[in-house]
């Protein structure tokens, strides 16, 4: 394991729905348009498909920010020039505006930790959900958890943290679809619970889309 550094800029004094993120990432994104890493877009327009470093969340009903790497760089830069929040038609005063530093641990280990998905899941893609769907049940069980581990290899690289030995990362848990509208069209996503010998930071998600708050990832209750 290795441990990491993250940001978290939350709006106590705004209430917010998960809904509302794409309207919370567009703001910041029009606010600082050549910081590409509000938006992940590279300058020459392309998309970046790294580690988000930029995500945005609601968290207890607080719209938020988390920053890693150049992402928590930048945030610690910018914070103070955030004064308010113009999301759609609505402004809103920044007065009470919460910043934490985390350092927590990341990475493989001998113990086995229990974690939910607090935002859904967003596993598939159009292409692998076609073929998701012709399995059988236990078939998709089994898919879920190789995506899902490879999720855990996508983070990790976030990071810059190579897994010690992958083979031996082991996971098991429970998977339910539920649908979300993406871009107005309806997603097939997951909520669920998963077991499994590697230590994730609360608040890190896994999957699509995470910059957009999907598949964020909390500890189990027994955990905290």
């Amino acid at each position: 394991m290795i441990p990491v550094k993250y940001i978290i800029l939350s709006f106590g004094d705004i209430r917010f729905s998960a809904f509302e993120i794409p309207k919370l990432r567009g703001y910041f994104a029009s606010k600082f348009p050549k910081e590409h890493l509000f938006h992940n877009h590279l300058p020459d327009g392309s998309q970046s498909y790294k580690y988000p470093q930029i995500q945005y969340r609601v968290i207890d009903r607080q719209p938020a920010l988390l920053g890693l790497g150049e992402g928590l760089e930048l945030m610690k830069k910018i914070f103070l020039q955030v004064d308010e929040l113009k999301i759609g038609h609505d402004i809103y005063a920044v007065n009470d505006l919460k910043v934490s530093i985390l350092e927590e641990q990341l990475g493989q280990c001998k113990d086995y930790h229990s974690y939910r998905f607090s935002s859904p899941w967003m596993a598939l893609n159009q292409e692998n959900y076609r073929e998701f769907v012709k399995l059988n049940t236990i078939q998709q069980k089994q898919r879920l958890k190789q995506i899902l581990r490879g999720n855990l290899l996508t983070l990790s690289k976030g990071f810059g943290y190579t897994i010690p030995d992958f083979d031996r990362v082991e996971l098991d848990g429970w998977f339910r679809p539920v649908e979300r509208n993406f871009h107005n069209i309806p997603m097939q996503c997951f909520s669920g619970e998963f077991t499994v010998n590697f230590k994730i930071p609360d608040q890190l998600a896994l999957g699509k889309q995470i910059a957009r708050g999907f598949g964020v990832v909390e500890k189990q209750k027994e955990e905290r």
